[in-house]
């Protein structure tokens, strides 16, 4: 009977035995510290850069779009470089270990106001943008790909997922509560000290906390010793995209990313111009947050007890109904409806666990049909598919209120319709689009005999 070992430490574990505690916990971190500084790139740079950097909006803008089609395309080329890593950390973790400073230390650097004319701040912005794109690429990847390789158990994969939930919304709560707060404390009213202190802050706890990922998480998993490590580039694609449940799983979380774009993006002008409360918008954009963090926490008890797949349509049934009942209590209970917008959330928010643990089983499912186990291509393509949506949903919503002649001093009742229905409407279509794809993917019937065979 084939064992799969460990990479590091003493003895032989089977990939399905229970995972500590502090291990789940620790494997949460490093999302922590990933939020810590790519919470500080979306939430915080657009406006470092226009009004403390002093770029222009528009230049900022292409600048933006064309570093994240790079940045996405990075993916999977950093995907198969883990694959092919050997060493005695094994193929993920040494990335932590090793990319933590340098990632910590191009993010102060990107934070920093050097005196440049206009075209050399904007070189200085494409150049430390860039690379810090591509070194967040180098960590991330690797981070995400390590969750197969510690459990084939699906329970325990969505419990790490769950955790790396959790960790994700903490960080993105601190960033947005205590940055600005932080870079007026430290700057002493200067902005331009205040940022990169701030960020300095930041890198210190997020180094820390890739290295506690690293210390205390272990790859368990490796291929099965007939399995075929020397598959080229071009098969392992092929072979990827002949895997259906990856497919499936790639769709369902494009469709998750797309709506978070738009339902992002959106949510300042509908509080702004259709419920015409500006001085909310910080309490909705707080509300979000939490209802994701209670999702993870949600996702952490009800995955140890169901399906994936099961539970996610379940969910976003239930969302689907909450979100059409915003269109009823809409500027008539304020209470009603934050409350519902906030389970709503909650619903939405349990799919990205539920999806990443998906995504564990399909390179299970991978390893059992074609005898190979390519987890950093399956993940850094299904992370390629998560950008993509985010960037597409952004940009979908910017043509949109273009083409409604969108203009903040004259808000018309045509872009308020359009508004209401970016914000509530195309995140119903979105969500049961989700719900009949995952009607197609029923690999949790099977996952549990693929894992058995794996094993022998």
């Amino acid at each position: 009977m084939n064992q799969v070992a460990v990479n590091e430490g003493p003895g032989l574990e089977k990939s399905s035995q229970r995972l500590s505690l502090r291990e789940k916990i620790s494997y949460g971190y490093g999302d922590i510290a990933s939020n810590f500084v790519w919470g500080m790139v979306n939430s915080y740079l657009l406006f470092f850069y226009t009004d403390v950097f002093g770029i222009a909006a528009v230049a900022v803008g292409t600048l933006f779009l064309i570093t994240r089609i790079f940045d996405a395309l990075n993916d999977p080329i950093m995907g198969m470089i883990v694959d092919k890593t050997k060493s005695k950390h094994g193929k993920a973790r040494p990335y932590l270990l090793h990319v933590a400073v340098p990632f910590g230390i191009l993010s102060v650097i990107t934070f920093i106001t050097p005196d440049l004319s206009h075209s050399g701040k904007l070189v200085y912005a494409y150049i430390t943008y860039g690379l810090l794109g591509i070194i967040y690429t180098a960590i991330n990847i690797p981070y995400g790909a390590l969750m197969p390789m510690m459990s084939r158990d699906s329970k325990e994969k969505g419990e790490l997922n769950s955790y790396r939930a959790i960790g994700r919304s903490i960080g993105a709560i601190m960033v947005a509560s205590l940055t600005l707060p932080l870079v007026n404390l430290l700057g002493g009213g200067n902005q331009q000290l205040g940022f990169p202190l701030v960020m300095a802050v930041y890198s210190v706890i997020g180094i820390s906390l890739f290295w506690l990922t690293f210390k205390n998480c272990k790859e368990r998993v490796q291929a099965r010793a007939n399995a075929d490590r020397d598959t080229n580039i071009r098969q392992s694609f092929v072979q990827m995209l002949k895997n259906k449940y990856w497919v499936l799983t790639s769709v369902n979380s494009f469709l998750w990313f797309v709506r978070l774009g738009i339902m992002n993006g959106v949510l300042i002008y509908y509080v702004n111009y259709v419920l015409e409360q500006p001085n909310m918008v910080p309490f909705y954009l707080t509300l979000l947050n939490i209802a994701n963090l209670v999702g993870g926490f949600f996702a952490l008890s009800i995955l140890r007890k169901y399906s994936s797949r099961n539970s996610s349509m379940l969910m976003y049934i239930i969302a689907i109904a909450l979100l059409a009942a915003l269109f009823l209590v809409e500027g008539k209970s304020t209470v009603m409806f934050a409350a519902l917008f906030f389970i709503a959330n909650i619903m939405i928010g349990y799919g990205d666990p539920a999806n990443l643990t998906m995504l564990g089983d399909t390179i299970d499912y991978q390893e059992w049909k074609f005898g190979t186990r390519p987890e950093g291509l399956l993940v850094s393509s299904y992370s390629f598919s998560t950008k993509f949506g985010v960037a597409l949903g952004s940009s979908f919503l910017a043509y949109a209120l273009g083409w409604a002649g969108y203009d903040p001093s004259a808000i018309t009742g045509q872009v308020q319709s359009l508004i209401r229905n970016m914000m509530l409407g195309l995140p119903i279509i979105i969500t049961v689009l989700q719900v009949g794809v995952l009607f197609f993917y029923n690999l949790d019937k099977h996952h549990g005999e693929i894992v058995k065979d794996l094993n022998h």
